[in-house]
């Protein structure tokens, strides 16, 4: 079991990661045009983790904190140590491919969708074998459904996937946990929208009504998705 030392530890780093997201920019905010995600999500607010690879000092504590997370919660907790990162085809490639880098693991590539028949191409890039351990990572996590695609090529290889790792999770839908828990999957998140609202609050980084819209959304997605949906613009996620 782990202490609550860590557990002081984890939300600590989550709020650094949170003040870290909002200085950079790496989250936006817009009541009257909302996001509208591929999932078909309408939110008030839109995450790309990428922007903190711009900045050298955030960078390398969010790596810091992910080596951390990993070595405590995933890498020691589970008796046989990883062999390998998968990085999801999306915005989290170059976290997976740093992470790999400092853990000193191998690196693989999953693809959302099958390649078409007769191409060069695979589902899953790069040298796997039946039997090892691997982590999936991600820099953001919704629903669960991207993971569980993408769990379902390397589990088709033979390799264990009982991990995900993301430096942001919504921690809003219920739904993640059958995404994730029928297939024995465990998430594992760096930081949350909860942990975000903390620190804007303290830190006055946004205007009061801001907040409330945010506040408004994450205690209810669904009511707010279908009161804003007519105004939303499509982004990539």
């Amino acid at each position: 079991m782990i202490p609550q030392s860590w557990d002081m530890e984890t939300h600590e780093r989550a709020l650094v990661l949170a003040r870290d997201l909002l200085e950079t920019g790496a989250v936006r905010f817009d009541a009257e045009h909302p996001f509208r995600h591929t999932s078909g999500l309408v939110s008030p607010v839109w995450f790309d983790g990428r922007r903190l690879l711009s900045y050298p000092a955030a960078r390398r504590r969010t790596i810091d904190y992910a080596e951390r997370m990993i070595r405590m919660e995933i890498d020691a907790g589970n008796g046989s140590p990883l062999d390998a990162i998968a990085a999801g085809e999306g915005g989290g490639v170059p976290f997976a491919t740093l992470i790999a880098e400092r853990l000193g693991l191998p690196l693989v590539f999953v693809r959302k969708e099958e390649p078409d028949a007769g191409s060069l191409k695979s589902r899953v890039e790069g040298n796997l074998s039946a039997g090892c351990r691997v982590l999936l990572v991600e820099q953001i996590a919704t629903d669960g459904h991207r993971k569980a695609r993408f769990a379902e090529p390397l589990r088709a290889m033979g390799c264990h996937l009982s991990d995900v790792f993301v430096l942001f999770q919504y921690g809003i839908f219920d739904v993640i946990q059958q995404n994730l828990g029928r297939l024995g999957i465990t998430m594992h998140a760096l930081s949350t929208w909860w942990d975000l609202l903390e620190v804007a609050n303290e830190g006055r980084y946004l205007p009061e009504p801001v907040l409330g819209e945010i506040q408004a959304y994450l205690h209810d997605p669904t009511r707010w998705t279908e009161a804003h949906a007519g105004t939303a613009r499509s982004v990539a996620v």
